[in-house]
């Protein structure tokens, strides 16, 4: 059987590691030993070892597109703006149903790599010797999820500042939980009982930004000349909380 390519390799034995040295970083001498390569070896794969945790996460995800289930969904890449080391490698997809994005088949199978490898990214989500891989992830998947804002609202007007807060609080919901599970519990992510909930975040991302806007009714000419008999005019977030 021949040999998994070298990047590949070097990746697999990083992750085997890490779990073996909890409390502090693994170096790429003592990674190199291991596989018994020289350091001018791996630095022709990798820049240093913060650039290799994020390639065998972005690897993953770039695999996972390749699935045939994800053959009809929308594929992006980082914006050229982010300067990504991975800017060629696809990331997020989206799948629009019916004006509401269904994206709970990419979120839970993203879920199994972490789950699968549970003891290493306990450890990197949870420790100070690497790259902060969390906020990586938010900054990677903001972007994206600010133009799924967009898309929820189309051609209706809301405030840069209301986007980018919905924006900002579904990324961190979704990425903030999946962090907290693998750092503080011991429970397996994938119970059937949250099979539903998969697609949460954009199902409420969508009642969000669907709840700052009220019906107006056309009046005059504007009324004759549109086909459409009402208008939504943004009216900001429904809050029925009182006042005291």
């Amino acid at each position: 059987m021949a040999k998994a390519p070298l990047k590949r390799r070097i990746a697999d034995a990083f992750m085997i590691l890490v779990p073996q040295a909890p409390t502090r970083r693994v170096t790429v001498a003592e990674l190199t030993r291991y596989l018994d390569i020289d350091r001018k070896t791996f630095y022709n794969h990798f820049d240093n070892i913060d650039n290799l945790m994020i390639w065998i996460y972005r690897d993953y995800l770039a695999t996972m597109l390749g699935n045939p289930v994800f053959d009809e969904w929308e594929k992006t890449t980082p914006h050229p703006d982010k300067f990504d080391p991975y800017s060629d490698m696809p990331f997020y997809a989206r799948n629009l149903q019916d004006g509401t994005l269904c994206q709970g088949e990419y979120f839970k199978r993203m879920a199994y790599h972490w789950e699968n490898h549970r003891q290493y990214y306990s450890i990197v989500f949870s420790t100070s010797c690497y790259v902060n891989l969390v906020d990586y992830i938010i900054d990677l998947f903001l972007p994206e999820f600010r133009k799924d804002v967009d898309l929820y609202r189309a051609d209706r007007e809301m405030p840069d500042i209301v986007a980018d807060f919905l924006a900002e609080y579904h990324v961190m919901g979704v990425f903030g939980r999946l962090r907290y599970h693998f750092t503080q519990t011991n429970k397996f992510i994938m119970q059937d009982e949250l099979e539903p909930f998969w697609n949460y975040a954009h199902i409420m991302l969508r009642e969000s930004v669907d709840s700052c806007y009220e019906p107006v009714e056309r009046r005059g000419l504007g009324k004759l000349l549109s086909s459409a008999k009402h208008v939504e005019r943004y009216s900001g977030f429904a809050c029925r909380c009182r006042k005291h």
